[in-house]
């Protein structure tokens, strides 16, 4: 997609994204991150009145807006960290300095749980296809601080949505780690593969933030794994 810069004031920012078929859309961003004004006169005002397809594109277009705004002021809070390539990077290269010995004993914990969550959800009747793993670390300047505890997400079957655990808070300096149960092929070694399995996470994170914009990750991101856990168009995620 292309990109024009339409100006900024004290409420926003302006930027016009031609989409893939080259119609053009306005949008106006706020400084945090919502989308204001969306306009154009190529695709139905209303969504009830688009099809999938053009929904598709217009959700991407708006993503599309936010992060071109967010390069344009890197300072602002427009995006949240964690859709941020440049963040996730530099808790790569945190994980690139993590002693193996500290990351083995910091992650077991997680690696227990992708295995097998049900082990520490005393519930029931649960939505086993519900359930997403989670983990926060915190980083800084290169280094690898701190490492929070498993916290579970999940449903019931009749819907109700329940949490063991508590997430910590490390502002604009933590990655987040989200994944379903994972089942491990016979055989696979913790020690000598678990560390690949993290950063392969961490990598098609950043391939899921060009996906969901509608643009081809960079080709050292266009790895296979999990990633994000809804991004837009793909086949994942809601359109």
């Amino acid at each position: 997609m292309k990109i024009q810069h339409d100006g900024h004031d004290e409420e926003g920012i302006g930027i016009s994204v031609y989409d893939e078929n080259d119609f053009r859309h306005t949008i106006e961003i706020s400084w945090d991150g919502e989308v204001s004004f969306h306009g154009t006169d190529d695709y139905p005002h209303r969504r009830e009145d688009r099809t999938d397809e053009e929904q598709r594109i217009m959700t991407q277009v708006e993503a599309r807006a936010r992060f071109a705004a967010q390069q344009e002021f890197p300072e602002a809070d427009i995006l949240s960290p964690m859709w941020r390539p440049e963040h996730i990077k530099a808790g790569i290269e945190a994980f690139s300095n993590y002693p193996m010995e500290e990351f083995l004993e910091d992650f077991r914990e997680y690696y227990d749980a992708l295995r097998n969550p049900m082990q520490y959800i005393d519930d029931s009747p649960v939505n086993e296809e519900s359930i997403i793993i989670n983990l926060a670390v915190h980083f800084d300047d290169g280094e690898v601080l701190e490492v929070s505890d498993v916290v579970i997400d999940y449903k019931l079957t009749d819907g109700s949505e329940h949490r063991i655990g508590s997430p910590p808070s490390y502002p604009n300096k933590e990655l987040i780690f989200a994944m379903p149960e994972l089942e491990f092929a016979d055989g696979f070694e913790y020690e000598e593969e678990f560390a690949d399995v993290i950063m392969s996470h961490l990598m098609a994170q950043i391939r899921d933030i060009y996906l969901n914009m509608g643009e081809d990750p960079p080709a050292e991101y266009r790895v296979e794994g999990i990633g994000k856990l809804n991004i837009v168009g793909d086949g994942i995620g809601a359109t």
